[in-house]
């Protein structure tokens, strides 16, 4: 009886979204005889479904008696629209990233105590770092999440953080807080952090924060992972000259786009000025 019911359920969810699939197909709106033809459903259960979504504000109905996406509908792809925007503008410069260092390359955004990985070009070797589009990288434990944490606010940061003990991923995680503010301090001096091993046994990464333009609070960071036998000293230095560029680069094309609310300050985030230190010690 659950099976059946559970089922029934899914095909209530599915018949429901594709009502809002085809109204976003129809911009003009649809009466509801053609609702019923183009999404063939019977009439009462169109008709049950769109006063369920007018209810949650994602369908109006018009004078003349058509249906359109409401307005919690327009906004809700906005705000997936926004998310996204990062990665169409930052694509280009993490392809070239990765052709001129050769290794995988990682975009990520930050979200709610993580940094989510939501664009990467992998390495071509055969031997490579491969992480999925999708993973949450730790604060504490990764390169592209010290990046992030070195320009968070102190204050929510020991609040989503345990500072009286941070938690091992691998046997080289790093777990005391006071060694944690001190390479959060070091990323900031530097304008990079390094993982060796924190997160995935064997991989070496470097990364560095992007921002909402310069001096705009803190958006997420850009990545690179090299398997640990071609992580030479000179490879290193290549690398962080190279992200460095690419995170300068990704910062002046993200600017004016919106960060995590309540998550940043951005008096923490001036970023060129940590890149140009870090590019004369190179």
């Amino acid at each position: 009886m659950e099976h059946r019911d559970g089922l029934a359920r899914t095909e209530v969810l599915d018949k429901a979204i594709a009502l809002l699939e085809l109204l976003a197909d129809h911009p003009q709106g649809l009466p509801l005889t053609q609702i019923v033809e183009y999404a063939q459903i019977p009439k009462t259960s169109a008709h049950r479904l769109l006063l369920s979504w007018i209810g949650l504000g994602y369908v109006a109905k018009q004078a003349s008696g058509a249906y359109v996406l409401g307005l919690r509908a327009i906004e809700l792809s906005r705000r997936v629209a926004r998310r996204n925007r990062p990665v169409e503008i930052c694509h280009t410069i993490l392809r070239d990233l990765q052709q001129h260092c050769g290794e995988s390359v990682y975009l990520g955004i930050y979200r709610a105590g993580a940094v989510v990985l939501v664009d990467a070009v992998e390495s071509s070797h055969a031997l490579r770092v491969v992480v999925d589009l999708g993973e949450q990288c730790y604060l504490h434990a990764s390169a592209q999440g010290l990046a992030v944490a070195a320009h968070l606010n102190p204050e929510y940061l020991a609040q989503i953080l345990p500072t009286g003990g941070l938690k091992p991923i691998t046997a080289q995680t790093n777990t005391d807080w006071a060694v944690f503010q001190s390479r959060l301090q070091q990323c900031r001096d530097r304008g990079y952090a390094v993982n060796e091993g924190e997160t995935v046994a064997g991989a070496v990464c470097v990364g560095a924060p992007i921002f909402a333009g310069e001096g705009g609070p803190v958006l997420g960071s850009v990545g690179i992972s090299t398997p640990v036998f071609r992580a030479t000293q000179e490879t290193r230095q290549v690398q962080i000259r190279l992200l460095l560029d690419a995170a300068a680069h990704m910062t002046r094309a993200l600017d004016g786009l919106p960060a995590e609310s309540g998550a940043v300050s951005p008096s923490f985030g001036h970023l060129l000025p940590a890149l140009r230190r870090a590019q004369a010690s190179h």
